[in-house]
């Protein structure tokens, strides 16, 4: 009951604290260096950590780690996704518009150079051909900040929509020579770019559609931003997927008989979608997770199954670790 009420504290004062800072950024009522906030995030862990403590020893000191770590997160986050006005530090603004007016294919010039000078959008197309004797796959899929979708099925093996303004992707497949299992990986050609952007000129998007004949293995590592993984057409035995300060929905299917599931988050919200025809389990931890798991019922070990699980034919095994973390599960 204590935690409940905790985690009720937390993000009432962490809506709070974050809607201030926007406005005070907005109104230019405060003159710092946001961008060197994010240099603390290891205080969160320390601030998480004491926290859970208290908690479990029912401390009532446990209400001010609480309200100290619900301060602490919105300024963390503030100094990732804010960009110093006058030095023009590096900051993240990703694009959800879908308007390819200005695509006009590869650009071959230096990937590092800054958008607020060019102020161009390469698009890419990665593609592997489907081959009949494909039963199994893996892909490996990295990004940074920006916005990451798997969606509908494709006749090529994987077919990939990359479109950033800094930087570049690259795909590369290697096939076992015993099973002639591919392994694809998709990931920036560079992993530390310097990004010197004005507002809303950065975007960094990847859209994904593989085959849905082989059973998947899928390996996800994101950063920030937002990741919408429709998997629900795809026979997966086993996902991971680690993300950083970043939105996660995630929909999977009914396509395989058994689906091992690991769940990274840091600063997240996670939405997970599962079908109600396939029993479902749920082992979690984490320091200070907001949990919404309607039609669950808690084990006396400390899991989570769905109605009938034991007797169902297929199965969904979900082990979720988050950081400060908002973890949701629904049935469809």
């Amino acid at each position: 009951m204590q935690r409940r009420r905790n985690s009720g504290l937390f993000w009432g004062v962490a809506l709070i604290t974050f809607g201030l800072l926007i406005v005070a950024r907005r109104a230019d009522w405060i003159d710092f260096d946001w961008h060197s906030l994010a240099n603390f995030w290891p205080v969160l862990l320390i601030l998480a950590g004491i926290n859970l403590i208290l908690e479990r020893q029912g401390s009532a000191a446990s209400i001010v780690t609480t309200v100290l770590l619900a301060v602490a997160v919105p300024f963390t986050l503030f100094g990732l996704f804010s960009r110093d006005r006058d030095d023009h530090r590096s900051g993240f603004h990703w694009n959800h518009d879908d308007d390819d007016d200005n695509d006009s294919g590869r650009d071959d010039d230096d990937d590092n150079s800054s958008v607020s000078e060019r102020g161009k959008v390469r698009s890419n197309t990665f593609t592997e051909v489907m081959e009949p004797d494909t039963r199994e796959a893996v892909l490996k899929l990295a990004g940074g900040a920006g916005r990451f979708t798997i969606s509908e099925p494709t006749s090529e093996l994987i077919k990939a929509d990359t479109r950033q303004t800094i930087g570049n992707y690259s795909m590369t497949v290697e096939r076992d020579p015993t099973t002639r299992i591919p392994t694809i990986e998709l990931k920036p050609t560079e992993e530390n770019q310097k990004i010197r952007l004005k507002d809303g000129d950065f975007e960094n998007r990847v859209d994904v559609h593989l085959n849905d004949k082989p059973l998947w293995t899928i390996d996800v590592g994101l950063g920030a931003g937002d990741a919408d993984l429709d998997l629900s057409q795809y026979a997966i035995k086993e996902l991971k997927v680690g993300v950083g300060a970043s939105d996660l929905d995630l929909k999977l299917g009914a396509k395989a008989d058994l689906m091992d599931v690991k769940l990274d988050a840091g600063v997240a919200s996670v939405t997970v979608e599962v079908p109600k025809e396939v029993g479902c389990r749920i082992k979690k931890d984490g320091a200070l997770n907001v949990n919404q798991l309607d039609g669950f019922t808690e084990t006396s070990n400390g899991e989570y199954v769905s109605p009938g699980y034991d007797t169902t034919t297929k199965k969904i095994n979900i082990r979720f670790d988050g950081g400060v973390s908002s973890f949701t599960v629904k049935r469809y």
